[in-house]
């Protein structure tokens, strides 16, 4: 157990550029540009829920959310331990549930999926 509270950890301060000098976080090693944090206009932003696996603890979410924000394009992250469950929004134009799932697996080894809004019965309002 403490040997997951150290790793976790050390995810997290990895994620967040802790054991970079200064000024190298500006941009992700792989690639992946630091997110602008506001979208230019509210019509480039679409929302999606994910539902997540994986995670054991409270800093399993934030690793998640860290891992998400990293993704250019994605402009907000929330995620939450006791849901299992993250609120992303992002620029389709620039990015994809696809690809941003596809990232934090690959940095934390969480699985992600799509959660698809409930469907209303025919008939109903």
């Amino acid at each position: 157990m403490v040997l997951k509270a150290f790793l976790a950890t050390g995810v997290v301060l990895l994620l967040t550029g802790a054991f970079l000098p200064a000024g190298a976080g500006q941009q992700a090693t792989d690639g992946f540009a630091a997110a602008s944090r506001w979208p230019a206009t509210t019509g480039d932003t679409a929302r999606v829920e994910l539902a997540i696996s994986g995670m054991t603890c409270g800093s399993c979410a934030t690793t998640a959310r860290i891992a998400l924000e990293r993704v250019s394009g994605v402009y907000d992250a929330e995620v939450s331990y006791d849901s299992a469950s993250a609120v992303v929004l992002y620029d389709p134009e620039e990015t994809s549930p696809e690809e941003f799932i596809a990232y934090m697996r690959k940095m934390t080894g969480y699985e992600a999926r799509v959660v698809e809004p409930a469907k209303k019965p025919k008939g109903k309002p």
